[in-house]
């Protein structure tokens, strides 16, 4: 009689090697195949039991009617999973296959037998549940102690020593430093990659680096030399770990942070409208007139855009602003946005120039004087209803008394509240020069910038385009007319 013997390992089984466990293991089967006087063929594999497209038992499947007898250490060696036994029980009974593992034989002709079966199947079941819950602790735990356990894949930048740290691979750590100084620099991804590209820069793997590499990378806490994990039950957040310093960072927390910011800052700013962005200057241009947005539309015979007429209701009328080519109305914002760089050049350079630690030095001198007086006044307060209660001043000395300190307080506390606002306003200087930075340097590359990217880039920046022909579309003597001048762009930029 011939019987497969199938070995099966998921996992290194009593601190043992892989190869060592399944050569103890294939050596068992021989010995039992051979007590039992069975010929064999071997299948082996490491892969999980709850994996139903194993190749080597599909293998064995395939050639299941040329055997008497399948061999295996145990049940939870054929599967884990309790639909997927009770599918590989009717395969067996239907081919009149026992099952002999070196505890017994199973049968299932007799009912006993397979009653026996699906009851080790089953606790296989819960005993593989069980493993996973203690291996997601096991690794948690690890985690917490700042080792490298959540993926076998280590993350650009680091390699994985003997502890299970991470440590720093400087040959791909300079790719690390380069990305997230572009992005801080205001770099979209997509420009990234190409630059990438051109450098011949490539993953582990030695693919390309893409978008989607970017877009992980900038918002894992791993590159400022965090640990993080987290365990779930039924897709449910159960326990989790957070371990700063765990390893050296390739960036600082100071520069993942500011990332962050200018992350949420972008995805607050929608890419798109409704329709398709043909234009730069798509939703940004409004009638000075009645203050509604003008419509861009195309000339079929020409294919070029123009600014439709305007006729918005204005009151009990009707906006007739004259319309006008697009090409012009863009040329003239894009000559004041390169105008507008100097100024902000400008704003960027004093606010390099200030001494923040000095300034917010004296703010808090100030305010911390102003908390102390503040005090005092709610201290004569006290008093003052002291007094009163002893009858030691009258009722209307009271109310003139209560009302001076009220007015005091009031003014202590407005000017508490505006040094604190300022205050604030330094400590977040450096976030407004990265914000300038970002702006200048889009200004810098919006020639080389498609469409879209154009227009969200203008989002950020403005707020509104104001235009008007200074020209009614009921003036007869305008029409065909080909050297209008007479029209007016007004910019309104965000502060």
């Amino acid at each position: 009689m011939l019987a497969a013997l199938y070995l099966r390992l998921s996992r290194d089984e009593e601190q043992k090697g892989l190869v060592e466990a399944l050569h103890n293991h294939r050596e068992a089967l021989i010995k039992l195949a051979e007590n039992n006087n069975l010929q064999y063929d071997i299948y082996q594999e490491v892969s999980s039991g709850m994996n139903s497209t194993r190749v080597e038992l599909n293998k064995l499947l395939e050639n299941i009617h040329e055997y008497d007898y399948v061999l295996c250490m145990d049940i939870d060696r054929l599967t884990r999973d309790n639909v997927y036994a009770e599918q590989l029980k009717q395969i067996f009974y239907m081919n009149d296959i026992k099952i002999l593992t070196p505890t017994g034989e199973i049968d299932f002709n007799n009912e006993s037998n397979d009653l026996l079966y699906s009851f080790s199947s089953l606790l296989a079941n819960y005993e593989w549940k069980q493993i996973r819950k203690r291996m997601s602790r096991g690794r948690l735990a690890a985690a917490g102690q700042g080792k490298w356990v959540g993926s076998n894949r280590v993350p650009l930048g680091y390699k994985k020593n003997k502890e299970k740290k991470l440590e720093i691979e400087e040959n791909e750590a300079k790719i690390v430093r380069f990305i997230f100084n572009k992005l801080l620099e205001g770099y979209s991804a997509h420009r990234i990659t190409i630059e990438l590209d051109k450098l011949n820069w490539r993953t582990k793997r030695g693919k390309t680096i893409t978008t989607t590499h970017i877009s992980l990378m900038r918002k894992n806490p791993v590159y400022y030399g965090t640990v993080a994990m987290k365990r779930r039950v039924n897709g449910k957040v159960v326990d989790e770990v957070f371990v700063e310093n765990a390893h050296e960072g390739i960036i600082s927390k100071e520069t993942f942070l500011a990332l962050q910011k200018t992350r949420v800052k972008d995805q607050k700013f929608n890419l798109r409208e409704k329709g398709t962005v043909h234009v730069k200057l798509h939703g940004l241009i409004y009638c000075s007139v009645c203050k509604r947005r003008r419509y861009i539309r195309t000339d079929g015979k020409t294919n070029t855009y123009y600014i439709k007429s305007c006729g918005s209701k204005i009151v009990t009328d009707v906006c007739t602003d004259r319309g006008r080519k697009y090409d012009e109305i863009e040329k003239l914002v894009f000559e004041d946005i390169k105008r507008e760089k100097k100024s902000l050049e400008k704003k960027r350079d004093i606010l390099l120039k200030s001494d923040d630690n000095q300034e917010i030095k004296n703010l808090e001198i100030r305010i911390s004087s102003l908390k102390a007086n503040r005090n005092k006044l709610n201290t004569r307060k006290k008093n003052l209803l002291v007094m009163r209660s002893d009858g030691e001043i009258s009722k209307s000395e009271f109310e003139e008394f209560k009302n001076e300190i009220d007015e005091q307080l009031k003014s202590v506390e407005g000017e508490i509240e505006l040094l604190e606002i300022k205050k604030n306003s330094v400590k977040n200087r450096d976030e407004e020069i990265n914000r300038l930075n970002y702006i200048i340097n889009q200004i810098d590359f919006i020639d080389d910038m498609n469409t879209i990217e154009v227009n969200a880039f203008l989002k950020t920046i403005i707020n509104k385009v104001y235009f008007t022909s200074n020209e009614s579309k009921l003036d007869s003597t305008a029409k065909g007319l080909k050297n209008r001048e007479n029209f007016t762009v007004e910019i309104e930029y965000k502060e």
